[in-house]
């Protein structure tokens, strides 16, 4: 994602000498400050650890990384529900029906890991660099771990772009089932309804998504249908309605089903 207006409260922090050369490269690309040790003046610190990248919030004194195989994510892989689970069944995943998927505001790849799982392929397009490198590191440390990451080789591709401009550059051969949305919900009021981890995404993501157009370009594109997540009481997104919602007990899927526009 865009983050001109992030720049000055993130930096990027690097103790470990195997990964200097990583860190330094990051920096120097995104126009970021670089330090040996965490820096105080830094509101958000991009965290190049031996064991994995982190996103650091110093003043919530916690912070984010990806970690596919342990953990919350792995747990909701394991036992979050499978194909009957409303994501899937919004995605249109049933026996033998095993759809394509891109991806195009990836986030932590939470709900691309579960998808990832039950057997569908998936691009992934993320806007920010620093979520990005985040889920690339995810990636590369789960499958190293092997194991109970092999859902991970059902991401065959992870991309650093804007949606929009993604989608409109997209070969016609590479069209897919699925387009799968996730647009970053509307601030609470208050903010201690919000979880930590969303606390911290909305400090670095300060510029809104432009979810309406993106729905509009990802409708001219699917194959199958368009899926867009939203909290279980926000309105649709301004556009055409929504062919029919799937209900979780927090969120909601509105499908957009191609052959009915």
């Amino acid at each position: 994602m865009n983050e001109s207006g992030t720049r000055q409260k993130l930096c990027v922090v690097c103790d470990s000498e195997s990964r200097y050369a990583e860190a330094a490269a990051f920096a120097a690309e995104q126009g970021l400050p670089l330090y040996r040790e965490p820096a105080a003046a830094c509101a958000l610190q991009l965290r190049y650890r031996d064991e994995y990248i982190e996103l650091f919030d110093s003043g919530l004194d916690t912070g984010i990384h990806v970690d596919f195989v342990s953990g919350a994510l792995a747990h909701r892989r394991q036992f979050g529900g499978g194909r009957g689970q409303a994501i899937a069944r919004a995605v249109g995943l049933k026996h033998g029906n095993r759809p394509t998927v891109l991806d195009v505001t990836a986030g932590l790849a939470r709900d691309a890991c579960v998808l990832a799982e039950l057997g569908c392929r998936l691009t992934l397009v993320e806007r920010s660099p620093v979520l990005y490198t985040l889920v690339r590191d995810g990636i590369r440390r789960g499958l190293a771990d092997g194991g109970d990451a092999g859902m991970l080789h059902n991401i065959v591709n992870l991309v650093n772009a804007d949606a929009t401009f993604y989608l409109e550059h997209m070969h016609a051969e590479s069209k897919p089932d699925v387009i799968y949305m996730d647009p970053m919900y509307p601030e609470r009021k208050k903010s201690a309804l919000v979880k930590k981890d969303m606390q911290i995404l909305q400090r670095l993501l300060t510029e809104p998504d432009d979810a309406a157009g993106l729905l509009r370009v990802a409708l001219a594109l699917a194959r199958k249908r368009v899926v867009v997540k939203r909290p279980i009481h926000a309105a649709a997104l301004v556009g055409p309605a929504p062919t029919v919602s799937i209900n979780s007990r927090k969120t909601r899927y509105d499908v957009y089903v191609i052959e009915a526009f």
